[in-house]
């Protein structure tokens, strides 16, 4: 299989921006075969209906620390957890939407590494610690062992209960996945074969451990330190599966984002499924097969709209409240509830 010849940041950044091809760009004659895999997939999504979210808010915010906003979690108290990266920030918002209190990280480019009760851990690639907030105040940080050699390389860090799992995809330095105590030494370390645009995505906690997830694949792979235990989502569907086919023949030059995030609740894993225009969120049983399709109310193609983030959590035995980062076309806040129905 080619690798492509662009370094893997710059290859997910444009991913990230692009999704392949929008489409609206997509009117000339495109490749439509998909793998036998991927065909199955496709008949299964298709023969499911669609619920509808509810909305409690959608909101875009005019602030100067609200700029690019990448990483989403919920808090024990039901408040939203969102850093930005552009501004360095994490805000704190509560139900209605409103922005309850932020704290500025000057030069952590923050991404959001998991919140216990109060606490909050914030992973900072750029300078390879874990900083911790608690109520929202600066506390200590952990420098990381293990970091990535190469600055363009791309980095993943998850609290854990016995301390953090990273993730690093470098060209320098190899890719791999390492266990850390609570101080930050490595004590364990898996080597990841093969590309890296195959393990491009965040790490999850699931309750029963952590996953990896890979944006340009419809897999998910659960980590230990046995190593990584792959499963297809088998229901995944996107109209840009003909494209990532083309790109493991080596007839076009990068993989299409087919998820740019997936957040486990209760059994259940919903995944961010790309699809430029509206938002889509799939959601797979235990064993990686689709059983529900969601969307918001009446959607409609807009080419801007870019989601990057995905939250979920239970708050019934059938009710769950999700909530999706936008940074296109103007950077904001989307939260919804949702009620499973019986079938």
């Amino acid at each position: 299989m080619p690798t492509p010849q662009r370094t893997l940041l710059s290859l997910f950044l444009a991913s990230t921006l692009l999704t392949g091809c929008l489409p609206s760009s997509c009117n000339r004659v495109e490749p439509r075969a998909i793998t036998a895999a991927d065909s199955t997939s496709r008949a299964l999504a298709s023969s499911l209906p669609v619920d509808t979210l509810s909305v409690v808010f959608v909101r875009t915010y005019d602030r100067e620390d609200f700029q690019s906003p990448r990483t989403l979690l919920f808090d024990d108290a039901g408040y939203l957890l969102v850093a930005d990266v552009r501004a360095h920030a994490v805000h704190r918002i509560d139900p209605a939407g409103e922005i309850a209190g932020t704290t500025v990280l000057e030069g952590a480019i923050p991404y959001l590494a998991g919140t216990q009760a109060d606490t909050t851990w914030i992973f900072s690639p750029a300078q390879q610690r874990v900083h911790r907030l608690v109520g929202m105040r600066p506390g200590d940080s952990t420098v990381m062992d293990g970091g990535a050699e190469d600055e363009r390389a791309l980095s993943w860090i998850i609290r854990t209960d016995s301390g953090f799992v990273s993730k690093v995809l470098d060209d320098a330095g190899g890719n791999r996945i390492a266990f850390h105590d609570p101080s930050g030494a490595v004590v364990h370390r898996i080597e990841l074969p093969g590309p890296s645009w195959r393990y491009a995505g965040l790490l999850r906690q699931d309750g029963g451990g952590t996953v990896s997830l890979s944006g340009f694949l419809p897999f998910i792979y659960r980590v230990s330190p046995a190593g990584l235990d792959s499963t297809r989502l088998v229901g995944f569907d996107s109209p840009m599966l003909a494209r990532t086919l083309q790109f493991e023949r080596g007839t076009t030059e990068q993989p299409p984002l087919l998820s740019g995030s997936a957040a486990f609740a209760g059994e259940w894993l919903f995944v961010l499924n790309m699809r430029p225009g509206w938002l889509h969120v799939d959601v797979f049983d235990t064993e990686g097969d689709l059983a529900y399709v969601l969307t918001q109310p009446d959607p409609a193609f807009n080419k801007e709209y870019y989601p990057t983030d995905l939250a979920v959590r239970q708050v019934g035995e059938q009710a769950f409240e999700l909530a999706v980062i936008i940074t296109e076309p103007a950077p904001g806040l989307e939260r919804y509830t949702w009620t499973m129905p019986t079938r």
